[in-house]
């Protein structure tokens, strides 16, 4: 039976983690909007930089969640020295993380450079370079608020992520034009701004964590303690996580590609579309991080009636937001295309839009669904099915399908939504089943 404080519970952590996902997706649209006062170079630059440096975060994203997993089990075993250990590794891994990262995000534009235009890859290159710098502070920011996140003090990962939005407005301002007496960097000074704002908000959840009266405990580290053993099961918990973003992120970059050869109206209804659904992720999503936290937090306390509770709860109120998401979808299409394209003079890609919304609302609920029974597989350190069933259904099905649809029936572009839909719906299947055979296995005692 679910319990009125165990939802207010999970509320109280899931609302600041949706306020802190929406906050990032505002700093990436601020950096769009201003690369627009540049001019259509930096666009072009920042379309191609966004999307290698997203691509690289993302996996370590994943590959770092394991580490709330595990600072979560230790916590619910009241576990305070494997609390403090496993924080310890988090911040080692995302330092080797950091190293490749780098490397891939300085030099991946020049592998590009026989395929665009040579100002824009040098541009993106200025990109890159100053974002680069600032992906260690933005890995150790991810361990911090995976760490923090796990003692249900979410509120100040919402306040920094949300205080960075004016600063990224601010810095941005100052380092392209270069007020204060600082040169004019142009695309490099939002390259640079990106980086100073990531390693600010690592060091505001430290200096939290710092002076606050529990988590201070936890980082009296011993830096000559390493344990292979803990940085293996990191790894191997958190890599095919990495892998299952990424193929994620893929398969939606495949198909903006495959909807572009049906013109710009096409790409501009999905881009459209595309955004609508990201923001309405923000709910699934943080139901997949808190789903994560809790079910490893009753599995370290050895509480494992709880999981049924948990997935009941959870997933009910992922079902009951998707439905109300997919109703507004349904009914008020026009309200969301107006936000992007108030023109009606657009009549083809208000039509699109129109119609990829329809479908989006359908893929809402299995997504919702897929999100929150692969962070309640996370939870169980359960992550090489859930990777593995993602290449089958992503790719296998998702976009093989969506091709076939999109190239060889009537239905054009709308064939790669429904190849998307049946991609999300078919691995929700996957993964549902997954979970349930998951925990019939698990002794209920």
């Amino acid at each position: 039976m679910i319990k009125t404080h165990e939802i207010k519970s999970t509320f109280t952590l899931i609302l600041p983690l949706m306020a802190a996902f929406l906050a990032q997706k505002a700093m990436q649209l601020i950096d769009t909007f201003m690369m627009g006062w540049i001019g259509p170079t930096a666009l072009a630059a920042g379309a191609i930089g966004t999307a290698i440096y997203m691509t690289t975060l993302v996996f370590c994203m994943g590959t770092l969640s394991a580490v709330g997993v595990f600072i979560a089990r230790a916590k619910g075993a009241n576990d305070k020295n494997d609390v403090r250990v496993s924080l310890q590794h988090g911040i080692l891994m995302a330092l080797i993380l950091s190293v490749p990262g780098i490397g891939l995000i300085w030099f991946a534009p020049h592998l590009l450079i026989k395929a665009e235009d040579p100002a824009v890859i040098f541009n993106a290159s200025l990109l890159l370079h100053g974002l680069s710098l600032g992906l260690p502070g933005y890995l150790l920011f991810l361990v911090f608020r995976e760490f923090i996140s796990a003692f249900a003090l979410t509120r100040i990962v919402m306040f920094v992520t949300i205080s960075s939005i004016p600063l990224t407005f601010s810095i941005n301002y100052i380092l392209i034009y270069g007020k204060f007496g600082l040169p004019a960097l142009g695309v490099a000074g939002i390259g640079y701004a990106g980086a100073i704002v990531m390693w600010t908000m690592f060091i505001g959840l430290m200096l939290y964590s710092l002076r606050h009266a529990v988590l201070k405990e936890y980082l009296r580290f011993n830096w000559f303690e390493f344990n292979l053993e803990k940085m293996r099961d990191i790894f191997f918990i958190g890599f095919p996580s990495g892998g299952y973003f990424i193929l994620e992120s893929a398969m939606f970059m495949a198909a903006a590609l495959m909807t572009g050869h049906f013109g710009v109206d096409a790409l501009a209804a999905y881009q459209i579309a595309m955004q609508c659904a990201i923001v309405t992720y923000a709910i699934p999503f943080s139901l997949s991080m808190a789903t994560a936290l809790q079910v490893g937090h009753a599995a370290g306390a050895g509480e494992f009636h709880r999981f049924k509770s948990i997935a009941i709860q959870n997933f009910s109120i992922g079902t009951v937001f998707s439905l109300i998401v997919a109703i507004l979808f349904i009914l008020f299409p026009g309200f969301f295309i107006s936000l992007f394209l108030n023109n009606k003079s657009h009549l083809d890609t208000i039509k699109m839009a129109n119609s990829f919304l329809f479908i989006a609302a359908f893929f809402q609920c299995f997504d919702a669904i897929q999100a929150i029974a692969n962070g309640m597989l996370r939870g169980l350190k359960d992550t090489l099915i859930p990777m593995i069933s993602s290449i089958g259904c992503y790719w296998v099905i998702g976009m093989l399908s969506a091709y076939y649809l999109a190239f060889h029936t009537s239905l054009g572009p709308r064939g790669i939504w429904i190849g998307i839909t049946f991609s999300i719906c078919s691995l929700g299947i996957v993964l549902m089943t997954r979970l349930i055979l998951k925990l019939r296995s698990i002794k209920i005692h």
